[in-house]
């Protein structure tokens, strides 16, 4: 049973117990009246009547009044939405990324969907004499990179096929996928495996292994590490995937 007190606090008692309630509503399958709240969290029913009030006038928790019970409401989701925006993905993976760039010393790219695209939003340099040319900035397409498939594998079937529909899956190279149910049963391997590949699908001797940056239902972006193909052979994927789902895990846990 969730049991918060707040007593000892020098200030701000009411607003962390407010907050307390948020939290509770969120564990909550159905919608919960005033008694069941209090008695859960120890706290005073008509405390807790008053801040329910309070919380529902801003917007923060829905009354249902043919019941008078409770639930979160709309003004949190608008709320959550701001948030998402202004969350700085690069700062937060940085330090992860950079590690991952330390242990294959090779580039690492973090990326993010616009407009159908990928972006790339940053890169730390491989440590090998032959580096990749991308740039930040840069726009790929989703299909036939290693981000973009990572991103797309997000997606539930509906935004896969409503793409699918609206883009030609151009050839860039001859290891290009250009079928869309080929594609599919990728995106397919990728949920299953954690990771996708871009096995010289957009350039030619270009290979990377990404993941994807995705958490209760929000998509923050993807990551890769790249190489050319004669220092990525399968032998070195093997040994690079366990470092590319450390470095998603970690970065997850800070979202």
């Amino acid at each position: 049973m969730l049991r918060k007190t707040h007593e000892s606090s020098p200030y701000g008692t009411a607003i962390l117990k407010g907050v307390d309630i948020l939290k509770y509503l969120a564990e909550q399958p159905v919608a919960t009246g005033v008694s069941r709240i209090a008695r859960d969290l120890g706290m005073n029913r008509a405390t807790v009547f008053k801040l329910l009030e309070t919380l529902q006038l801003v917007g923060f928790v829905h009354k249902r009044e043919s019941d008078s019970t409770y639930s979160l409401g709309p003004g949190l989701a608008r709320l959550a939405h701001r948030a998402y925006e202004q969350l700085d993905i690069t700062t937060i993976a940085q330090p992860s990324l950079e590690r991952l760039n330390n242990q294959t010393k090779e580039t690492v790219h973090l990326g993010i969907e616009d407009e159908n695209m990928v972006v790339y939003v940053s890169k730390l340099e491989s440590k090998q004499a032959v580096r990749m040319h991308s740039r930040v900035g840069n726009a790929s397409p989703l299909y036939c990179t290693g981000i973009g498939k990572a991103i797309m594998s997000t997606w539930d079937d509906e935004k896969v096929h409503t793409y699918l529909r609206e883009r030609e899956l151009k050839q860039y190279t001859p290891n290009t996928i250009t079928d869309a149910n080929t594609l599919l049963k990728v995106l397919q391997d990728i949920r299953i495996n954690g990771y996708a590949m871009d096995n010289s699908e957009h350039e030619m001797e270009v290979r990377c292994i990404a993941a994807p940056l995705y958490k209760d239902g929000i998509l923050y972006g993807a990551f890769s590490v790249t190489a050319p193909t004669y220092r990525m052979d399968d032998g070195t994927v093997q040994r690079y995937i366990p470092l590319v789902k450390s470095c998603q895990t970690e970065i997850l846990a800070k979202l």
